[in-house]
């Protein structure tokens, strides 16, 4: 029995992020070879360079060097950057998606952010995860035409709703589309496991005798905070409305050990901090 096609085509991993991960193999890589390779591709050296410099992703001096925003990240930081940005830039092939990777790059650094503040192990996980965890979303645009309008006739709509109704109407849902390129991007297991998380938030999957990876857990948890905390901000992409709804977010204040008073006040600097970096 032939085996159906699938209707979407997971995009290939760049050759300049496989000759990255070749020279960060070495037990001690070049920064000179990282710097002359990144330095081949004007686009990524120029988001390298603002996304070091942004306000929320560090608050140190800004830098005008290539060679200084590779230090200052570090290279496990830099390869996830640089991963986001490759997919990013392989997932924008439907037209223009700035409100959407906007407002993905604004929840991936304050997940980053909140990362450091709650002690989380390896904010550039929780970077990471910000950045792809609706990533799903453009491939489905550029696979299923009517997507686009399929949206905006739900705009609103719980993410379980959704998920199920993408089932029902293309055979696969955004976030098991988006767990799919991310192992196929060679992302960690962590991440992996964060975004099919999404698919299903009963509280019970935070509970300790879940058979889920804490690691995911954690992820998953701060960055449901992050959008909470950028939605305040700003209208988020249609499928993230944002609405007040301590029921989503005490599991995970509960899971990451952060009282509801002490998790305001940090949403209150990350806002003050936004409305100085506009």
């Amino acid at each position: 029995m032939a085996i159906k096609p699938k209707p979407y085509l997971i995009p290939s991993r760049p050759e300049i992020l496989l000759k990255l991960a070749t020279l960060l193999k070495s037990a001690e890589p070049d920064v000179g070879a990282v710097v002359n390779l990144l330095k081949t591709d004007v686009s990524l050296y120029t988001v390298v360079l603002s996304t070091v410099n942004s306000p929320l992703f560090s608050r140190v001096g800004r830098l005008s060097s290539l060679q200084q925003a590779v230090m200052r990240l570090g290279f496990k930081r830099l390869q996830t950057l640089i991963t986001v940005i490759s997919l990013k830039r392989s997932l924008s092939k439907t037209g223009r998606l700035d409100r959407f990777w906007d407002t993905s790059t604004e929840v991936a650094e304050l997940a980053a952010r909140l990362a450091g503040i709650l002690s989380v192990d390896n904010p550039d996980e929780a970077y990471a995860l910000g950045m792809v965890h609706d990533c799903g979303v453009p491939l489905m645009m550029e696979s299923f035409s009517d997507y686009r309008r399929f949206l905006n006739a739900l705009e609103g709509s719980d993410l379980a709703g959704l998920s199920s109704l993408e089932r029902q109407q293309y055979g696969v849902d955004h976030f098991t589309l988006g767990a799919e390129i991310a192992a196929a991007w060679h992302m960690p297991e962590s991440v992996c496991g964060a975004i099919k998380l999404q698919l299903h938030y009963p509280l019970e999957l935070l509970k300790p005798s879940a058979a889920i990876n804490d690691r995911s857990k954690a992820l998953f948890c701060l960055v449901l905070l992050a959008k909470d905390i950028s939605g305040q901000y700003r209208r988020f992409w249609r499928l993230n409305t944002p609405r007040e709804s301590w029921l989503e977010l005490k599991p995970a204040l509960e899971y990451l050990g952060l009282p509801d008073i002490d998790y305001l006040d940090i949403r209150d600097d990350c806002l003050d901090q936004l409305e100085r970096v506009r």
